[in-house]
């Protein structure tokens, strides 16, 4: 047994470490959050609305059914909410989506209030607002310096250089004695244990320690589903959700025509660019896999010289793309044209991203599994082209696999929401578009 093993079991607290746990305790705290963003967001701004309410009508004095008082404590909810689901998943710095989070909930909840009753008081909306942005951002500023959770490690398990590199303390237990101090208990399910190890597991589920497989921990750290060995295995468990298939259809299809006019605006500016720097046509045809491995044509605006021979992929500074196809790439401008894929039901907003027809059969040779990605609509932006981009070779592609798989098995709004966000991050640096 480690001194750190032992630390954890009879170790004595310090006044120091008593009060970071307890502030640890109230940074994870449902109560605790939702509690200050009412307090801050909307008792607060009552206590000043005096100073304010004769000068401006829009601050005029408010009563408990005021609708936009209710608005704000709606807004507040649903952006709690939404933070504490999406800050579950991977990748997701939670302070850098606390702003488009409140801008998103916010817009929603005061422009359905304000058309459905006639106010004028507006003092709510940005108080609130303000408030809710930088009462959850400080959490999250705390949370992530303070907050270094402990998981213990049962058995032989190995924790690759992938899992060390996350901030978690991970403390090997070769006692059956409960750990009191860990966040998480981790074991390998393909292993095998004494029935005394299950007691164990049992006690600590009934102690409120969660315990997880080594597999599932690593999905939820690295956001990919590993399939090293026997990945059918895992199929049963990654059937999306019906119901949300038929909802984002319905999204996807009514938001392609809300945008639809300011896309072909877009395109019409960029196919005048296109003809004037190279000859051919403005529009690039190609024939993919997409739902359920029926063939499609996908549509792109042409980033490349015509008539140049070359292999299927794009390359890194593959010398066949244009100066403007190389904005178009990286803005992602190029791929507005399948707008029209998204309005046929061809495509969707998000989704894993369809491979041309030719290289989807080679990796279907090598890959047997590879075609289980077809099990949702592809789409313009993914998890997995969010993190990676374009890519070719076999191993690449395996690991691709894994984004996607990890997307279908949490298919949600939630994970869709952050990809859009990671999406835009994407278009403003560049990173992974080629």
């Amino acid at each position: 047994m480690t001194a750190e093993h032992m630390h954890l079991e009879f170790g004595e607290l310090s006044l120091r470490q008593r009060a970071l746990r307890l502030v640890r305790r109230w940074l994870t705290s449902n109560r605790f959050a939702i509690g200050g963003a009412l307090f801050f967001g909307v008792i607060v701004p009552e206590l000043f609305h005096p100073l304010v309410t004769e000068t401006y009508d829009w601050a005029r004095p408010m009563h408990a059914s005021d609708p936009m008082l209710i608005a704000a404590i709606v807004a507040l909810l649903f952006g709690h909410i939404a933070l504490r689901r999406t800050s579950l998943l991977p990748f997701v710095d939670a302070k850098v989506i606390v702003l488009p989070v409140f801008v998103i909930t916010f817009s929603a909840v005061f422009v359905l209030v304000d058309v459905l009753f006639d106010t004028r008081s507006y003092y709510h909306l940005p108080t609130s607002f303000c408030a809710g942005v930088a009462w959850y951002t400080g959490l999250a500023v705390a949370h992530g310096r303070l907050d270094r959770p402990i998981i213990v490690v049962v058995g032989a398990v190995d924790i690759d250089t992938e899992l060390r590199a996350s901030r978690i303390r991970w403390v090997p237990w070769a006692s059956t004695r409960l750990p009191h101090k860990a966040q998480a208990i981790v074991y390998d399910s393909h292993k095998d244990y004494s029935p005394e190890w299950e007691r164990f597991f049992a006690r600590a589920v009934l102690r409120n320690i969660p315990v997880y497989d080594l597999d599932h921990l690593r999905e939820m750290l690295i956001g990919r589903v590993t399939l090293r060995s026997k990945p059918e295995l895992v199929f049963g468990r990654l059937l999306p959700s019906e119901p949300y298939l038929r909802i984002k259809r319905v999204v996807d299809f009514g938001l392609a025509l809300v945008v639809l006019l300011p896309v072909l605006l877009i395109m019409a500016g960029a196919a005048l660019l296109i003809r004037c720097e190279s000859a051919g046509g403005v529009l690039f045809r190609q024939t993919r896999v997409g739902y359920q491995g029926r063939l499609f044509t996908c549509y792109k605006l042409r980033t490349m010289r015509s008539g140049v021979a070359g292999p299927l992929y794009t390359q890194d500074s593959d010398p066949r793309i244009t100066r403007i196809g190389r904005f178009l790439r990286k803005s992602r401008i190029d791929e507005l044209p399948q707008i029209f894929n998204v309005l046929r039901g061809d495509m969707s907003w998000i989704g894993p991203r369809p491979e041309a027809v030719q290289l989807s059969r080679e990796y279907e040779k090598s890959i047997p599994y590879y075609r289980y990605r077809h099990s949702v609509r592809p789409g313009i932006s993914g998890w997995a082209a969010v993190h990676q981009g374009n890519v070719a070779l076999t191993d690449a592609v395996t690991r691709k696999l894994e984004y996607d798989f990890y997307y279908i098995k949490y298919f949600s709004i939630w994970l869709d929401y952050v990809i859009v966000l990671m999406t835009i991050r994407t278009i403003v640096t560049g990173k992974g578009s080629r």
